[in-house]
C-alpha cells in the first residue's frame, strides 16, 4: 500500500512538469508561470508529513520532489535570470528522474493481467516487480478458439 502523499505528490509533479512546458514552449509568460508555480502548495504537504518523512526513509522521493519544487518557487526570479528558460528544462528533467524512482502501486510480487484484443488473437500481460525492484513484463499470445 502506498503512502497518502502518492497521488498528491504525482499530481502536483505531473502539475509542475505540465507548467514548465508550456514555458518552455512559449504557451505562457514568465509571469503566468511563476504565478502558477507559486499556487501549488508545496508547504502544505511538506508541513503535513513532516514527521512521516522524518521517519519513514522510504518517502525520501516524494520530499526530494517537494523540496525541489519549494526551492524553484522561491528562487524562481532568480534562475530565470541567471540561466533563462533552460532552467525550467533541468527541473523537468530532474523531476521526471524522481518521479520514475516513486513506487508503483502495485505490491512486489502483485500480477497484472490484462488482455488486448488483436486480430485474431488475445495478448495476455503479465506485469511484476521483483523484490530488487526491476520491472518484468512478460507476454502471451494466444490463438483464438
Amino acid at each position: 500500500m502506498t503512502h497518502p502523499t502518492h497521488q498528491p505528490v504525482v499530481d502536483i509533479i505531473n502539475q509542475a512538469i505540465g507548467m514548465m512546458d508550456d514555458f518552455i514552449r512559449m504557451k505562457i509568460d514568465l509571469y503566468g508561470y511563476s504565478q502558477k508555480l507559486r499556487e501549488i502548495d508545496v508547504d502544505y504537504f511538506l508541513e503535513k508529513y513532516k514527521t512521516d518523512f522524518k521517519k519513514d526513509r522510504q518517502l525520501i522521493y516524494y520530499l526530494d520532489s517537494l523540496m525541489l519544487l519549494s526551492s524553484l518557487q522561491h528562487q524562481l526570479d532568480f534562475q530565470i535570470a541567471e540561466y533563462g528558460a533552460n532552467a525550467a528544462s533541468e527541473d523537468i528533467t530532474c523531476l521526471r528522474k524522481i518521479l520514475d524512482k516513486f513506487p508503483t502501486m502495485l505490491r512486489i510480487g502483485l500480477l497484472k493481467r490484462m488482455k488486448l484484443s488483436r486480430k485474431g488473437s488475445t495478448l495476455l500481460v503479465r506485469f511484476t516487480i521483483t523484490p530488487e525492484g526491476e520491472r518484468v513484463l512478460d507476454y502471451y499470445r494466444r490463438a483464438k478458439t
